[in-house]
């Protein structure tokens, strides 16, 4: 893991600028987003809950009696495409809930859905042209699909569990009240959460909350923890030297060039939480 550690130290003065600003404090309005089937939009979100933006995101919240309704803009073309390749998590936390306790990814990013075609999550972090190869296009594509049509899920009952997301498709969360929808359409995307508050018969995937409650809900881009996530479970990481069957010893500089040429290619981590009171009725 002395990699990973590497890619940590790397990036933590950003991360803990990221994490360490003051907290953004906003209610939201008691209110009934116009929803229909599968596909939903929370466009009455934009006319009538304030519009809240923190650092490259922008987003609206407002809930009724069943769902908390979350509409995030991309304000940065940048941090969106970032999104895409690594996964764009949803954060909600209830009053007297640990940190992360419930959380949404969606999209999952193409970078973890390689993860079903061996050796292209590797191919597509080190080589810069890897989804110009005709070879490489139709897995690159089937991996933007799949990062579409699938979430990852977080349910913990306290901060010992361990951080553990399962993956859902999502047709199946939205059987369950737990709707998701990407735009992404133009240069900056938007992406819609309708997130049921109580755990029930037919909203298994919930943080349950109660209306007047004041909650934590986090927003994060974190390829690094993704990338020590795969390492974990998986073989060790493969380079250009051990495929080619001249595996040598890396000296700790060389291996901070290599983890300095990884973060360039996957970008900032990004983590802001805003704390949310619930209007009552």
């Amino acid at each position: 893991m002395n990699f990973i550690r590497t890619l940590a130290l790397l990036s933590a003065p950003l991360f803990l600028i990221l994490s360490c600003s003051s907290t953004t404090k906003v209610t939201s309005q008691f209110n009934t987003p116009e929803t229909s089937g599968r596909t939903f939009s929370l466009e009455s979100l934009t006319g009538s809950a304030e519009r809240t933006t923190v650092d490259d995101l922008a987003f609206y919240v407002s809930h009724d009696e069943t769902h908390l309704y979350i509409l995030v803009d991309f304000v940065s073309s940048r941090r969106f495409q970032n999104a895409r390749e690594f996964g764009f998590s949803l954060y909600v936390d209830g009053s007297s809930s640990a940190r992360r306790s419930f959380g949404v990814t969606y999209p999952t990013g193409i970078y973890y859905q390689l993860g079903n075609f061996p050796g292209a999550q590797q191919g597509y972090l080190e080589e810069p042209n890897w989804s110009n190869f005709p070879e490489n296009r139709s897995i690159k594509e089937a991996a933007e699909r799949n990062s579409r049509q699938n979430a990852l899920l977080v349910q913990r009952q306290s901060r010992r569990d361990p951080m553990q997301p399962f993956p859902l498709p999502v047709a199946q969360l939205d059987a369950q009240g737990l709707k998701l929808h990407l735009d992404d359409d133009d240069r900056t995307g938007r992406i819609s959460f309708a997130i049921p508050l109580q755990t029930g018969p037919t909203s298994q995937f919930s943080p349950d909350l109660q209306p007047g409650e004041t909650i934590d809900i986090g927003f994060e881009i974190d390829p690094i923890r993704l990338l020590d996530m795969n390492l974990r479970g998986g073989a060790p990481l493969i380079t250009s030297e051990t495929a080619s069957g001249h595996a040598r010893t890396d000296s700790n500089q060389e291996e901070r060039e290599r983890a300095d040429r990884l973060l360039r290619r996957m970008g900032d981590p990004y983590e802001t939480w805003v704390r949310v009171t619930l209007a009552s009725p």
